[in-house]
Protein backbone atom coordinates (compact mmCIF):
# COMPACT_ATOMS: atom_id res chain seq x y z
CA UNK A 1 0.00 0.00 0.00
CA UNK A 2 1.34 3.29 -1.32
CA UNK A 3 -0.22 5.24 1.18
CA UNK A 4 -0.52 4.55 5.34
CA UNK A 5 -2.80 7.89 6.16
CA UNK A 6 -5.82 9.12 4.77
CA UNK A 7 -7.29 12.40 5.89
CA UNK A 8 -10.85 13.11 4.83
CA UNK A 9 -12.08 16.82 4.71
CA UNK A 10 -15.51 18.55 4.73
CA UNK A 11 -15.51 22.71 4.21
CA UNK A 12 -18.32 24.54 5.69
CA UNK A 13 -21.50 25.88 3.65
CA UNK A 14 -20.20 29.12 4.01
CA UNK A 15 -22.59 32.34 4.33
CA UNK A 16 -22.00 35.92 3.67
CA UNK A 17 -23.48 36.73 7.37
CA UNK A 18 -20.83 34.32 9.80
CA UNK A 19 -22.89 35.52 12.71
CA UNK A 20 -25.49 32.80 11.25
CA UNK A 21 -24.60 29.11 12.21
CA UNK A 22 -24.22 27.16 9.00
CA UNK A 23 -26.79 24.33 9.19
CA UNK A 24 -24.93 20.42 9.17
CA UNK A 25 -26.08 17.45 8.89
CA UNK A 26 -23.98 13.58 9.39
CA UNK A 27 -22.01 13.14 6.52
CA UNK A 28 -23.31 9.57 5.76
CA UNK A 29 -20.97 9.41 2.60
CA UNK A 30 -17.77 9.86 4.47
CA UNK A 31 -18.99 7.27 6.86
CA UNK A 32 -19.10 4.67 4.15
CA UNK A 33 -16.07 6.09 2.22
CA UNK A 34 -13.76 5.19 5.14
CA UNK A 35 -15.30 1.59 5.59
CA UNK A 36 -13.74 0.74 2.34
CA UNK A 37 -10.33 3.16 3.28
CA UNK A 38 -9.81 1.33 5.96
CA UNK A 39 -10.39 -2.35 4.69
CA UNK A 40 -7.72 -1.71 2.39
CA UNK A 41 -5.21 -1.14 5.47
CA UNK A 42 -5.13 2.53 5.18
CA UNK A 43 -5.90 4.64 8.35
CA UNK A 44 -8.26 7.04 8.30
CA UNK A 45 -8.89 10.76 10.10
CA UNK A 46 -12.02 13.21 9.53
CA UNK A 47 -11.80 16.85 10.05
CA UNK A 48 -15.33 18.17 9.52
CA UNK A 49 -15.26 22.09 8.98
CA UNK A 50 -18.86 21.70 8.86
CA UNK A 51 -19.59 20.86 12.44
CA UNK A 52 -17.17 23.06 13.96
CA UNK A 53 -18.01 25.79 11.96
CA UNK A 54 -14.61 26.38 10.63
CA UNK A 55 -14.38 28.90 7.67
CA UNK A 56 -12.13 27.59 4.71
CA UNK A 57 -8.77 29.89 5.57
CA UNK A 58 -9.14 28.29 9.60
CA UNK A 59 -9.84 24.77 8.33
CA UNK A 60 -6.71 24.99 6.35
CA UNK A 61 -4.97 26.06 9.07
CA UNK A 62 -6.01 22.82 11.10
CA UNK A 63 -4.04 20.53 8.15
CA UNK A 64 -0.81 21.26 10.06
CA UNK A 65 -2.03 19.24 12.71
CA UNK A 66 -1.99 15.96 10.77
CA UNK A 67 0.16 13.67 9.68
CA UNK A 68 -1.79 12.44 6.08
CA UNK A 69 0.09 11.23 3.21
CA UNK A 70 -2.94 11.85 1.33
CA UNK A 71 -6.05 14.01 1.48
CA UNK A 72 -9.88 13.43 -0.03
CA UNK A 73 -12.35 16.45 -0.11
CA UNK A 74 -16.01 16.15 -0.14
CA UNK A 75 -17.45 19.05 -1.89
CA UNK A 76 -20.81 20.73 -3.05
CA UNK A 77 -20.73 22.76 -6.10
CA UNK A 78 -21.13 25.52 -3.73
CA UNK A 79 -17.75 25.00 -2.47
CA UNK A 80 -15.48 25.18 -5.73
CA UNK A 81 -14.60 28.63 -4.08
CA UNK A 82 -13.35 26.13 -0.84
CA UNK A 83 -11.81 23.39 -2.54
CA UNK A 84 -9.63 26.11 -4.55
CA UNK A 85 -8.03 27.86 -1.92
CA UNK A 86 -7.86 24.05 0.10
CA UNK A 87 -6.09 22.33 -2.70
CA UNK A 88 -3.76 25.69 -2.99
CA UNK A 89 -2.83 25.59 0.68
CA UNK A 90 -1.75 21.60 0.99
CA UNK A 91 0.39 22.01 -2.16
CA UNK A 92 1.97 24.86 -0.76
CA UNK A 93 2.52 22.59 2.89
CA UNK A 94 3.09 19.19 1.50
CA UNK A 95 3.67 17.19 -2.14
CA UNK A 96 0.99 14.59 -1.33
CA UNK A 97 -2.20 13.82 -3.55
CA UNK A 98 -5.43 15.78 -3.21
CA UNK A 99 -8.21 13.74 -4.62
CA UNK A 100 -12.18 15.51 -4.78
CA UNK A 101 -15.26 13.57 -4.77
CA UNK A 102 -18.72 14.12 -4.77
CA UNK A 103 -21.03 16.81 -6.74
CA UNK A 104 -18.53 19.07 -7.25
CA UNK A 105 -15.33 16.49 -8.75
CA UNK A 106 -18.84 14.61 -10.29
CA UNK A 107 -19.85 17.15 -12.46
CA UNK A 108 -17.06 19.49 -13.23
CA UNK A 109 -14.24 17.59 -13.01
CA UNK A 110 -12.17 18.96 -15.63
CA UNK A 111 -12.95 22.63 -14.55
CA UNK A 112 -11.42 21.47 -11.05
CA UNK A 113 -8.39 19.79 -12.51
CA UNK A 114 -7.95 22.83 -15.01
CA UNK A 115 -8.23 25.94 -12.28
CA UNK A 116 -7.13 24.32 -9.11
CA UNK A 117 -4.60 22.43 -7.38
CA UNK A 118 -6.59 18.97 -6.82
CA UNK A 119 -4.79 16.16 -8.58
CA UNK A 120 -7.79 13.61 -9.04
CA UNK A 121 -12.01 14.00 -9.29
CA UNK A 122 -13.92 11.47 -8.33
CA UNK A 123 -16.73 11.16 -10.47
CA UNK A 124 -19.96 9.18 -9.29
CA UNK A 125 -19.97 7.14 -5.91
CA UNK A 126 -16.68 6.74 -3.88
CA UNK A 127 -16.57 3.67 -2.13
CA UNK A 128 -15.20 1.53 -4.90
CA UNK A 129 -13.32 4.23 -6.78
CA UNK A 130 -11.29 4.93 -3.76
CA UNK A 131 -10.09 1.44 -3.13
CA UNK A 132 -8.92 1.11 -7.09
CA UNK A 133 -7.43 4.17 -6.71
CA UNK A 134 -5.38 3.63 -3.54
CA UNK A 135 -4.33 0.24 -5.32
CA UNK A 136 -3.58 1.72 -8.71
CA UNK A 137 -2.00 4.67 -7.75
CA UNK A 138 0.75 4.90 -10.38
CA UNK A 139 -1.73 3.42 -13.08
CA UNK A 140 -4.78 5.70 -12.24
CA UNK A 141 -5.72 4.84 -16.21
CA UNK A 142 -7.00 1.11 -14.34
CA UNK A 143 -9.39 3.20 -12.18
CA UNK A 144 -12.89 3.50 -13.36
CA UNK A 145 -14.88 6.65 -12.58
CA UNK A 146 -12.08 9.48 -12.30
CA UNK A 147 -10.43 12.16 -13.95
CA UNK A 148 -6.57 13.14 -13.39
CA UNK A 149 -3.98 15.57 -14.70
CA UNK A 150 -0.82 13.68 -16.64
CA UNK A 151 1.68 15.93 -17.98
CA UNK A 152 -0.19 18.45 -19.76
CA UNK A 153 -3.37 16.74 -20.20
CA UNK A 154 -6.47 15.37 -18.42
CA UNK A 155 -7.26 12.08 -18.61
CA UNK A 156 -11.26 11.06 -17.84
CA UNK A 157 -11.17 7.40 -17.71
CA UNK A 158 -14.64 4.90 -18.39
CA UNK A 159 -17.53 5.03 -15.99
CA UNK A 160 -18.07 2.93 -12.93
CA UNK A 161 -20.44 0.18 -13.23
CA UNK A 162 -23.03 1.26 -11.17
CA UNK A 163 -23.88 -0.27 -7.67
CA UNK A 164 -27.03 -1.88 -7.62
CA UNK A 165 -27.69 -2.85 -4.19
CA UNK A 166 -27.30 -0.85 -1.53
CA UNK A 167 -27.25 -3.73 1.34
CA UNK A 168 -24.18 -4.54 -0.07
CA UNK A 169 -22.05 -1.99 1.33
CA UNK A 170 -20.02 -2.08 3.68
CA UNK A 171 -21.68 -0.55 7.22
CA UNK A 172 -20.43 2.63 8.08
CA UNK A 173 -17.60 3.49 9.73
CA UNK A 174 -18.88 6.14 13.13
CA UNK A 175 -15.98 5.76 14.61
CA UNK A 176 -13.45 8.64 12.96
CA UNK A 177 -17.18 10.99 14.42
CA UNK A 178 -17.22 12.78 17.52
CA UNK A 179 -21.30 11.50 17.02
CA UNK A 180 -22.74 13.89 20.09
CA UNK A 181 -22.13 16.70 17.69
CA UNK A 182 -24.44 15.44 15.13
CA UNK A 183 -27.22 14.11 17.46
CA UNK A 184 -28.50 17.64 18.36
CA UNK A 185 -29.56 19.07 15.08
CA UNK A 186 -33.32 19.87 15.05
CA UNK A 187 -35.15 18.30 12.78
CA UNK A 188 -35.53 19.49 9.30
CA UNK A 189 -39.49 18.44 9.00
CA UNK A 190 -40.35 19.24 12.50
CA UNK A 191 -41.89 22.04 14.00
CA UNK A 192 -41.39 21.10 17.51
CA UNK A 193 -38.51 20.93 19.62
CA UNK A 194 -36.11 18.51 19.88
CA UNK A 195 -36.70 16.21 22.26
CA UNK A 196 -34.00 13.43 22.87
CA UNK A 197 -31.33 12.43 20.10
CA UNK A 198 -32.20 13.62 16.31
CA UNK A 199 -29.97 12.26 13.33
CA UNK A 200 -30.09 12.74 9.34
CA UNK A 201 -30.76 9.18 7.77
CA UNK A 202 -30.11 8.54 4.25
CA UNK A 203 -31.83 5.07 3.00
CA UNK A 204 -31.51 5.16 -0.97
CA UNK A 205 -29.36 7.19 -3.63
CA UNK A 206 -30.70 9.37 -6.56
CA UNK A 207 -34.09 10.30 -7.92
CA UNK A 208 -36.54 8.72 -10.71
CA UNK A 209 -37.59 12.17 -11.08
CA UNK A 210 -35.81 14.75 -13.78
CA UNK A 211 -36.81 18.19 -12.97
CA UNK A 212 -35.16 20.81 -14.71
CA UNK A 213 -33.55 22.51 -11.66
CA UNK A 214 -32.26 19.65 -9.79
CA UNK A 215 -28.59 18.54 -9.62
CA UNK A 216 -29.18 14.90 -8.13
CA UNK A 217 -26.72 13.02 -5.84
CA UNK A 218 -26.89 10.22 -8.52
CA UNK A 219 -28.59 9.85 -11.90
CA UNK A 220 -29.54 6.45 -10.89
CA UNK A 221 -32.17 5.34 -8.17
CA UNK A 222 -31.34 2.74 -5.84
CA UNK A 223 -32.60 2.07 -2.25
CA UNK A 224 -31.34 -0.18 0.97
CA UNK A 225 -33.96 -2.70 1.80
CA UNK A 226 -36.36 -2.41 4.42
CA UNK A 227 -35.02 -5.01 6.49
CA UNK A 228 -31.51 -3.21 5.94
CA UNK A 229 -33.27 0.04 6.91
CA UNK A 230 -34.61 -1.21 10.21
CA UNK A 231 -31.32 -2.93 10.68
CA UNK A 232 -29.37 0.21 10.70
CA UNK A 233 -31.84 2.38 12.59
CA UNK A 234 -32.13 0.04 15.32
CA UNK A 235 -28.25 0.07 15.35
CA UNK A 236 -28.39 3.87 15.64
CA UNK A 237 -31.19 3.99 18.12
CA UNK A 238 -29.25 0.73 20.25
CA UNK A 239 -25.52 2.54 20.02
CA UNK A 240 -26.60 6.21 20.02
CA UNK A 241 -29.76 6.59 21.50
CA UNK A 242 -31.32 8.33 18.62
CA UNK A 243 -35.20 8.74 18.87
CA UNK A 244 -35.89 11.18 16.10
CA UNK A 245 -34.78 11.14 12.67
CA UNK A 246 -34.58 13.23 9.24
CA UNK A 247 -34.40 11.04 6.67
CA UNK A 248 -32.11 12.92 4.20
CA UNK A 249 -32.99 10.82 1.04
CA UNK A 250 -34.60 13.36 -2.04
CA UNK A 251 -37.45 10.97 -2.20
CA UNK A 252 -37.91 9.09 0.88
CA UNK A 253 -41.71 8.03 0.54
CA UNK A 254 -41.47 7.23 -2.97
CA UNK A 255 -44.12 4.34 -2.85
CA UNK A 256 -47.05 3.10 -1.28
CA UNK A 257 -46.03 -0.38 -1.47
CA UNK A 258 -42.32 0.22 -0.11
CA UNK A 259 -43.45 1.87 2.86
CA UNK A 260 -45.91 -0.90 3.64
CA UNK A 261 -43.06 -2.60 4.45
CA UNK A 262 -41.23 -0.01 6.32
CA UNK A 263 -43.97 1.16 8.46
CA UNK A 264 -44.31 -2.12 11.05
CA UNK A 265 -40.63 -1.56 11.69
CA UNK A 266 -40.89 2.02 12.32
CA UNK A 267 -43.81 1.67 14.59
CA UNK A 268 -41.51 -1.19 16.57
CA UNK A 269 -38.65 1.72 17.39
CA UNK A 270 -40.80 4.13 17.86
CA UNK A 271 -38.87 7.06 16.11
CA UNK A 272 -40.35 10.32 15.41
CA UNK A 273 -38.99 10.72 11.89
CA UNK A 274 -40.00 13.18 8.57
CA UNK A 275 -39.04 12.88 5.46
CA UNK A 276 -39.28 14.29 1.67
CA UNK A 277 -42.44 13.54 -0.45
CA UNK A 278 -44.11 13.63 -3.85
CA UNK A 279 -47.31 15.83 -4.60
CA UNK A 280 -47.78 13.22 -7.48
CA UNK A 281 -47.56 10.46 -4.77
CA UNK A 282 -49.84 11.18 -1.98
CA UNK A 283 -52.91 9.91 -1.20
CA UNK A 284 -55.18 9.72 1.90
CA UNK A 285 -54.43 6.08 2.55
CA UNK A 286 -50.65 6.60 2.04
CA UNK A 287 -50.96 9.60 4.36
CA UNK A 288 -52.76 7.62 6.69
CA UNK A 289 -50.12 5.46 6.36
CA UNK A 290 -47.42 7.39 7.27
CA UNK A 291 -49.06 9.38 10.55
CA UNK A 292 -49.35 6.14 11.84
CA UNK A 293 -45.31 5.18 11.40
CA UNK A 294 -44.90 8.17 13.68
CA UNK A 295 -44.40 10.92 11.32
CA UNK A 296 -44.11 14.64 12.68
CA UNK A 297 -43.32 16.19 9.43
CA UNK A 298 -43.51 15.85 5.45
CA UNK A 299 -41.85 17.86 2.71
CA UNK A 300 -43.43 18.77 -0.45
CA UNK A 301 -41.66 20.62 -3.47
CA UNK A 302 -44.20 22.54 -4.93
CA UNK A 303 -42.17 24.69 -6.02
CA UNK A 304 -45.20 27.38 -8.09
CA UNK A 305 -48.76 27.66 -8.08
CA UNK A 306 -48.51 28.33 -11.23
CA UNK A 307 -48.94 25.48 -14.16
CA UNK A 308 -47.36 27.26 -16.57
CA UNK A 309 -44.40 27.25 -14.46
CA UNK A 310 -44.35 23.54 -13.14
CA UNK A 311 -44.67 22.30 -16.40
CA UNK A 312 -41.64 24.99 -17.27
CA UNK A 313 -39.76 22.28 -14.71
CA UNK A 314 -40.97 19.23 -16.16
CA UNK A 315 -41.93 18.72 -12.41
CA UNK A 316 -44.58 16.23 -13.61
CA UNK A 317 -47.28 17.50 -10.77
CA UNK A 318 -50.44 19.70 -11.30
CA UNK A 319 -51.98 22.22 -9.54
CA UNK A 320 -55.23 20.43 -8.61
CA UNK A 321 -53.08 17.84 -6.94
CA UNK A 322 -51.38 20.07 -5.01
CA UNK A 323 -54.70 21.44 -3.60
CA UNK A 324 -55.89 18.11 -3.11
CA UNK A 325 -52.85 16.51 -1.24
CA UNK A 326 -52.21 19.93 0.90
CA UNK A 327 -55.75 19.75 2.24
CA UNK A 328 -55.52 15.69 2.99
CA UNK A 329 -52.45 16.48 4.73
CA UNK A 330 -53.61 19.27 7.03
CA UNK A 331 -56.54 17.33 7.50
CA UNK A 332 -54.46 14.59 9.32
CA UNK A 333 -52.45 17.51 11.00
CA UNK A 334 -49.23 16.38 9.11
CA UNK A 335 -46.74 19.81 9.41
CA UNK A 336 -45.53 20.40 6.33
CA UNK A 337 -42.89 22.11 5.13
CA UNK A 338 -43.64 23.55 1.53
CA UNK A 339 -40.03 24.24 -1.01
CA UNK A 340 -40.88 27.17 -3.32
CA UNK A 341 -38.64 28.72 -6.40
CA UNK A 342 -38.76 32.23 -7.68
CA UNK A 343 -37.65 33.65 -10.98
CA UNK A 344 -37.95 30.37 -12.95
CA UNK A 345 -37.64 30.50 -16.43
CA UNK A 346 -41.41 31.94 -17.64
CA UNK A 347 -42.22 33.79 -14.53
CA UNK A 348 -44.15 36.79 -14.31
CA UNK A 349 -46.65 38.87 -12.48
CA UNK A 350 -49.52 36.21 -13.21
CA UNK A 351 -47.27 32.93 -12.33
CA UNK A 352 -46.51 34.86 -8.84
CA UNK A 353 -50.13 35.55 -8.31
CA UNK A 354 -51.09 31.72 -9.33
CA UNK A 355 -48.86 30.56 -6.37
CA UNK A 356 -50.36 33.54 -3.97
CA UNK A 357 -53.88 32.18 -5.55
CA UNK A 358 -52.78 28.59 -3.95
CA UNK A 359 -52.02 29.35 -0.36
CA UNK A 360 -54.72 31.64 -0.22
CA UNK A 361 -57.17 28.64 -1.42
CA UNK A 362 -55.33 25.87 0.56
CA UNK A 363 -55.19 28.34 3.57
CA UNK A 364 -51.58 27.89 4.21
CA UNK A 365 -48.99 30.53 5.12
CA UNK A 366 -46.53 29.06 2.19
CA UNK A 367 -42.64 29.67 3.22
CA UNK A 368 -40.18 31.82 1.60
CA UNK A 369 -39.09 31.41 -1.77
CA UNK A 370 -35.29 30.21 -3.01
CA UNK A 371 -34.74 32.36 -5.73
CA UNK A 372 -33.42 30.36 -8.89
CA UNK A 373 -29.87 29.55 -8.62
CA UNK A 374 -28.61 26.95 -11.61
CA UNK A 375 -26.25 24.30 -10.52
CA UNK A 376 -24.07 22.29 -12.18
CA UNK A 377 -25.58 18.52 -13.42
CA UNK A 378 -29.28 20.59 -14.04
CA UNK A 379 -30.64 20.92 -17.00
CA UNK A 380 -31.21 24.22 -16.64
CA UNK A 381 -27.43 24.78 -15.85
CA UNK A 382 -26.62 23.24 -19.38
CA UNK A 383 -28.99 25.44 -20.76
CA UNK A 384 -26.91 28.33 -19.11
CA UNK A 385 -24.02 27.11 -20.52
CA UNK A 386 -25.18 26.87 -23.86
CA UNK A 387 -26.90 30.12 -24.08
CA UNK A 388 -23.74 31.61 -22.33
CA UNK A 389 -26.20 33.13 -19.98
CA UNK A 390 -23.04 31.55 -17.30
CA UNK A 391 -20.18 32.87 -19.41
CA UNK A 392 -17.30 32.35 -16.69
CA UNK A 393 -17.86 29.45 -14.52
CA UNK A 394 -15.39 29.74 -11.85
CA UNK A 395 -16.41 32.89 -11.33
CA UNK A 396 -19.85 32.17 -11.65
CA UNK A 397 -19.58 28.93 -9.15
CA UNK A 398 -17.12 31.42 -6.47
CA UNK A 399 -19.86 33.91 -6.99
CA UNK A 400 -22.84 31.30 -5.71
CA UNK A 401 -20.78 30.38 -2.72
CA UNK A 402 -22.06 32.52 -0.28
CA UNK A 403 -25.05 33.85 -1.87
CA UNK A 404 -28.30 32.53 -0.17
CA UNK A 405 -29.61 35.25 1.45
CA UNK A 406 -27.83 38.46 0.52
CA UNK A 407 -30.46 39.31 -2.23
CA UNK A 408 -28.16 38.26 -5.19
CA UNK A 409 -29.37 37.22 -8.46
CA UNK A 410 -27.04 35.61 -10.48
CA UNK A 411 -28.53 34.52 -13.58
CA UNK A 412 -32.05 36.53 -14.47
CA UNK A 413 -34.64 34.76 -16.49
CA UNK A 414 -37.58 37.11 -15.93
CA UNK A 415 -38.32 40.55 -17.95
CA UNK A 416 -37.43 42.22 -14.54
CA UNK A 417 -34.11 44.36 -13.50
CA UNK A 418 -32.00 42.36 -11.04
CA UNK A 419 -32.98 44.93 -8.58
CA UNK A 420 -36.68 44.21 -8.60
CA UNK A 421 -36.29 40.24 -8.30
CA UNK A 422 -35.85 40.12 -4.57
CA UNK A 423 -38.47 42.93 -3.38
CA UNK A 424 -40.89 41.26 -5.69
CA UNK A 425 -39.91 38.11 -3.78
CA UNK A 426 -40.47 39.33 -0.43
CA UNK A 427 -44.01 41.17 -1.41
CA UNK A 428 -44.95 37.42 -2.96
CA UNK A 429 -44.02 35.91 0.72
CA UNK A 430 -46.10 38.52 2.65
CA UNK A 431 -48.79 38.27 0.36
CA UNK A 432 -49.57 34.72 1.76
CA UNK A 433 -48.57 35.17 5.05
CA UNK A 434 -51.52 38.37 5.18
CA UNK A 435 -54.12 35.62 3.04
CA UNK A 436 -53.04 32.96 6.08
CA UNK A 437 -53.66 35.54 8.55
CA UNK A 438 -56.93 37.24 7.26
CA UNK A 439 -58.20 33.36 7.44
CA UNK A 440 -56.81 32.87 10.58
CA UNK A 441 -59.03 35.51 11.78
CA UNK A 442 -62.16 34.78 9.60
CA UNK A 443 -61.98 31.22 11.32
CA UNK A 444 -61.80 32.57 14.96
CA UNK A 445 -65.08 34.88 14.08
CA UNK A 446 -67.06 32.15 12.56
CA UNK A 447 -66.05 30.08 15.56
CA UNK A 448 -67.05 33.23 18.29
CA UNK A 449 -70.44 33.37 16.35
CA UNK A 450 -70.78 29.65 16.21
CA UNK A 451 -70.38 29.94 19.87
CA UNK A 452 -72.82 32.69 20.74
CA UNK A 453 -75.62 31.10 18.81
CA UNK A 454 -74.98 27.32 20.63
CA UNK A 455 -74.81 29.38 23.58
CA UNK A 456 -77.70 31.26 22.63
CA UNK A 457 -80.16 27.58 21.58
CA UNK A 458 -78.67 26.25 24.96
CA UNK A 459 -80.18 29.42 26.94
CA UNK A 460 -83.52 29.44 24.49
Amino acid sequence: MKFKNFLLIQPMHEKADRKERSSFNFPWGIAYLSSYIKAVGCNVQFLDGQVLQLPKEELAACLDRYDADIIGISAFSTQYNAVRYLSKYIKEKRDIPVVVGGPLATYQPRLVLETTNVDICVIGEGEFAVVELLNNYDNLEKVAGVAFKKDANIVVTQPQKNLVNLDELLEPDFDIFDMEKYLSQHNAYARKELVGKSIMFITSRGCPYNCNFCSKSSRYYRSLSPKQIFKMLKSLKDRFGINEVSFGDELFLISKKKFQEIAPKLETLNIRWGAQARINLMDKEFLAMIKRAGCIGIGYGIESGSQKILNNMNKQITVEQIETVMNQTKRLKIPVKVQLIFGYPGEDETTIQDTIDLFRRIDHPGRRFNVIVPLPGSSLYSYCIREGLIKNEPEYLCAIEKSFGIGKVHVNFTQWPDDEIYPRKYAAEEAMKNNYRNNSRLRKLKYFIGGLKRASGEHS
